[in-house]
């Protein structure tokens, strides 16, 4: 069988190789997905020990068409008899990347009606549309002239943590913050700290790392209405998972930041994770982490204030002044970091005595980033 999972343009190989690491084949990356062959079980395997994926889909058709009606007559093509049960609802979500004379709006009512005829031909049952709140949801994509369709495994996006008890306003994904800690290279006997953790993703995500914590056990996936999966084989994984993962080691991960407000919300956030004392959270300004800072660390992971929603007045000087700081306070450490002016960045990170050994550009949605690693 055929899946494929999404995740931010620009971090496709990082969940490619997380894939690899679970044991999938025929791993393929693809612009904002990647596709891999397998099993039911192993669909449901990815759903819920994925760190850096955001929905897991079976795919259904993946084919070039040149408008509307071709589009349809793909989807019909289809037997959905397999992936939604007679008495189940339904609805299509599309999305459509590149120049068309139609919206993702027609893709949706035209695969709408071919599912529809599809399944009413085969059973002489006609289904039931839910848009609000449906049994199966089918994921159609257009980009340019690639159409693909699939059904969503995953429900709401698997980015959606458990242990969120309050939300920054300028709070990184924590799918993006799982995979920057995989690209820093950290090990889980080292330390790793983030001076500018705000609500504390980036530590909580360190520790879902180093913990080998599952993320999806912990939510209701849109799987456990599908007729195709057997709910005794997703129990059976579920349980194997659990076995997995190393909750209650004790890992040396610090976050840190100048607000005490964001402190305790991540500390209750810490709390209601249940990763126990895995991470420790500090007030502190990362203009003076050393005078808090008693080990060395190894591993700087941040998302310091990007200046758009939290306006930087000189942002040059202040990240020359808090890389400065950090490179003070941990001269052993590399640093990786997320930016939306790598440029400036860049400057400040060889102003502060760093070497930028790595850049890459991700789409936060219509937000460009970089991803930027020192030594």
């Amino acid at each position: 069988m055929k899946f494929f999972a999404t995740t931010f343009s620009g971090l496709e190989d990082v969940v490619a190789l997380e894939l690899m690491r679970l044991s999938l084949n025929d791993v393929q990356a693809d612009v904002g997905k990647v596709f891999f062959s397998g099993s039911l079980e192993d669909c449901v395997k990815v759903n819920f020990a994925g760190q850096t994926v955001n929905r897991v889909f079976l795919l259904l058709l993946r084919e070039k068409v040149t408008g509307l009606d071709d589009i349809e007559k793909a989807a019909a093509s289809v037997d959905y008899t397999s992936v939604i049960g007679r008495k189940q609802s339904f609805a299509v979500q599309a999305e459509r990347i590149g120049v068309h004379d139609f919206t993702s709006l027609d893709i949706a009512a035209r695969v709408g009606k071919a599912v529809l005829d599809s399944f009413k031909a085969i059973t002489g049952v006609r289904l039931c549309v839910d848009l609000n709140n449906p049994d199966v949801e089918i994921y159609v994509i257009l980009r340019g002239e690639e159409l693909l369709m699939g059904v969503n495994t995953s429900g709401e996006s698997l980015h959606r943590r458990w242990y969120r008890t309050a939300y920054h306003r300028a709070a990184l994904s924590p799918t993006v913050a799982n995979a920057m800690v995989k690209l820093s290279g950290w090990k889980s006997d080292e330390c790793l700290i983030d001076p500018f953790c705000g609500s504390g993703t980036i530590p909580l995500e360190a520790a879902v790392h180093g913990l080998e914590v599952s993320p999806g056990l912990r939510k209701h996936l849109a799987l456990e209405k599908l007729v195709l999966f057997s709910r005794e084989a997703v129990e059976k994984i579920r349980e194997s998972l659990i076995r997995r993962e190393k909750i209650g080691e004790i890992l040396n991960v610090l976050g840190f930041d100048v607000s005490p407000l964001w402190i305790a919300v991540a500390d209750s956030s810490r709390l209601s994770s249940g990763l126990g004392d895995s991470v420790r959270f500090g007030v502190a300004d990362v203009m003076r982490l050393v005078e808090v800072l008693t080990t060395e660390v190894d591993k700087v992971v941040c998302n310091p204030p990007f200046g758009l929603r939290i306006r930087l007045k000189e942002p040059e000087k202040f990240y020359t002044n808090a890389f400065k700081s950090i490179h003070q306070a941990c001269p052993h450490a590399s640093l990786t970091v997320i930016v939306n002016k790598p440029t400036i960045a860049s400057k400040a990170l060889e102003a502060a005595g760093y070497s930028v050994t790595s850049s890459r550009k991700i789409l936060l949605g219509p937000v460009a980033a970089y991803i930027l690693t020192a030594v």
